[in-house]
């Protein structure tokens, strides 16, 4: 952020007296003799992000928090699911992240993880392409016009999860992929 723009003198003065104070200063003189600028670099400077920020009025924030709590309810299912095998086995997390040691999977466990992916199970491809359409629904004011920004931003979700997970993702996530844009074709369509 500049803060001023001044002879040399006065911008040595100003400079030393702001760095009395312990702000980190720094001083940038033009090509003139005469004048310099005076940079703060205490304070952040502000950027705008790319994208336009969502007119919250427009929102559907009930059912915005309505899915957060299902989204957390789900991941902690899950997270309990994971913690549950680890400790009956008496692992270690660290070693496991690791990979020092290996998780086995018992029939419990594997029987309660294939419910969770199956088409009727929370993490299945019905239940999760509803609950991302639901939601891009209620953050677009179920503006049917952002239907292009909604799914292009789905897209990219998409190709994020491809990158962490090594460039390819399992085909129940295609399927999900597919059924959400089936969903956006609908809705954009009715």
């Amino acid at each position: 952020m500049i803060n001023s723009v001044k002879g040399n003198a006065a911008v040595n003065q100003n400079y030393e007296a702001k760095e009395k104070q312990g702000h980190k200063q720094v001083e940038n003189t033009n090509a003139k003799e005469d004048q310099a600028v005076i940079l703060n670099l205490s304070k952040p400077v502000e950027k705008k992000p790319t994208y336009t920020k969502p007119n919250a009025k427009n929102m559907d924030i009930k059912e915005i928090n309505r899915l957060w709590k299902e989204s957390q309810k789900s991941y902690e299912s899950l997270r309990e699911l994971v913690q549950k095998l680890i400790l009956k086995q008496g692992k270690n997390l660290g070693d496991l992240l690791e990979g020092k040691d290996v998780l086995l999977i018992d029939d419990e466990t594997k029987a309660a993880a294939t419910h969770a992916i199956s088409e009727d199970g929370e993490f299945g491809v019905k239940a999760v392409s509803e609950r991302i359409v639901a939601f891009a629904k209620a953050v677009s004011g179920d503006d049917k016009s952002k239907a292009g920004k909604l799914r292009d931003s789905i897209i990219q979700g998409f190709k994020e999860a491809e990158k962490a997970l090594g460039g390819k993702l399992p085909e129940i996530s295609q399927r999900t992929y597919d059924e959400i844009m089936k969903q956006l074709d609908e809705w954009e369509q009715n």
